[in-house]
C-alpha cells in the first residue's frame, strides 16, 4: 500500500490526529480517505514542474471561492504546499459516480449545477485566466489526425482557431466539466469534484466540454439538448459559440491515443463527427 511521504504522515496527524487512513485511486491525484475527509497528493513531479493547471494552490484558491457559495465542491481543510509532493485535505462530497439512467435528469441536474457556477462572482479570489492547453509557441502547428477520412473538416477547425475568437464576457468556470466529475444521490448532484483548473474564462467552454463528453457517450442529440436544458437553468443564452466548441476540440485531441481496436475506432468517428457539426455550425463570411 503506497502511502504519502513521512512529511505529510505528520501534517495529517496534526491536522485530524491519528484518523485511519486508506488509498482510494491513482489518476492526476493520489487519493486517500482519512477518516470521513479526502486527502489528494500531487504525486507527479513533472507536472509539477512544468504543468500550469496542475496547481495544488489553485484548487484551494476555487474552493475557499466556493465556500460561500450554493455549489456542492468539497470544503478546504487544510492545504500543504511546502513539500515536493503537495496535498489538500477536503470534506468528501457524498454520492456516487453513476449517473441517473435517464437521460432528461442528467441533463437537468448537470445543467441547474454550470448554471450556479457561473453565476458565482471570482472577483477578489485570485483565480488565473483561461489559456487552452495547447500552445503553438511550445507545440508548433497543428496536426492532421492520421486516421481521419475527413481531412477538410479538420483543416478548417485549424483555420477557425488561427483567428480571433468571439468575445466572452469572462466568469467562474470548471474547465473540466463532465459527468465524470460528478456525485449522485439518486437523482440529485451530491456534489462535484477536481476543481485543480478551475480559472477566470469563457463560460462557452466549460458548455463545450459536458457536450463533447455527452456527444461521445449519449449522442449527439442528447449533447444538443444540453443547450436548452442551460438555458433554462441559467437565462443566458449567449455564452455558447461553435469556435469554443472547436477550441476545447482541438485541446481534446492532444490526448486522444490513436484508435487500436473497433471501440476506438468507432469512438473516433463519434469525436470527427462533433468537430464536422461545430464546423457547419460556424458564422459564414
Amino acid at each position: 500500500m503506497h502511502l504519502p511521504n513521512a512529511e505529510t504522515l505528520a501534517w495529517l496527524r496534526d491536522a485530524v490526529g491519528d484518523a485511519a487512513i486508506a488509498p482510494m485511486g491513482v489518476g492526476a491525484n493520489r487519493l486517500y480517505s482519512v477518516g470521513d475527509l479526502v486527502l489528494r497528493v500531487f504525486h507527479d513531479a513533472d507536472r509539477l514542474a512544468s504543468d500550469p493547471w496542475y496547481r495544488p494552490e489553485n484548487e484551494a484558491r476555487v474552493l475557499r471561492l466556493l465556500a460561500e457559495t450554493p455549489v456542492p465542491a468539497p470544503e478546504l481543510i487544510a492545504v500543504r504546499l511546502d513539500d515536493p509532493e503537495p496535498a489538500l485535505l477536503t470534506t468528501r462530497v457524498p454520492g456516487t459516480p453513476e449517473p441517473p439512467a435517464d437521460p432528461a435528469v442528467l441533463l437537468g441536474r448537470a445543467a441547474e449545477l454550470l448554471a450556479a457556477i457561473h453565476a458565482v462572482d471570482p472577483t477578489g479570489a485570485g483565480l488565473g485566466e483561461y489559456a487552452p492547453y495547447y500552445d503553438p509557441a511550445v507545440d508548433g502547428a497543428r496536426t492532421m489526425p492520421t486516421w481521419t477520412t475527413r481531412p477538410h473538416v479538420w483543416q478548417r477547425m485549424f483555420t477557425a482557431l488561427a483567428g480571433e475568437p468571439p468575445y466572452a464576457a469572462p466568469g467562474l468556470i470548471h474547465r473540466d466539466f463532465h459527468a465524470e466529475q460528478l456525485l449522485w444521490l439518486g437523482e440529485d448532484i451530491g456534489g462535484i469534484v477536481d476543481w485543480t483548473t478551475g480559472c477566470v474564462g469563457p463560460r462557452g467552454i466549460d458548455l463545450a466540454r459536458v457536450r463533447l463528453n455527452l456527444a461521445l457517450t449519449h449522442g449527439v442529440a442528447v449533447a444538443e439538448d444540453f443547450l436548452p436544458a442551460y438555458a433554462k437553468a441559467s437565462g443566458r443564452t449567449g455564452d455558447h459559440h461553435p469556435y469554443w466548441d472547436l477550441l476545447d476540440a482541438g485541446d481534446a485531441l492532444l490526448d486522444w491515443p490513436e484508435p487500436e481496436g473497433r471501440e476506438e475506432i468507432v469512438e473516433w468517428q463519434r469525436f470527427e463527427a462533433w468537430v464536422g457539426r461545430a464546423v457547419r455550425m460556424l458564422p459564414k463570411g
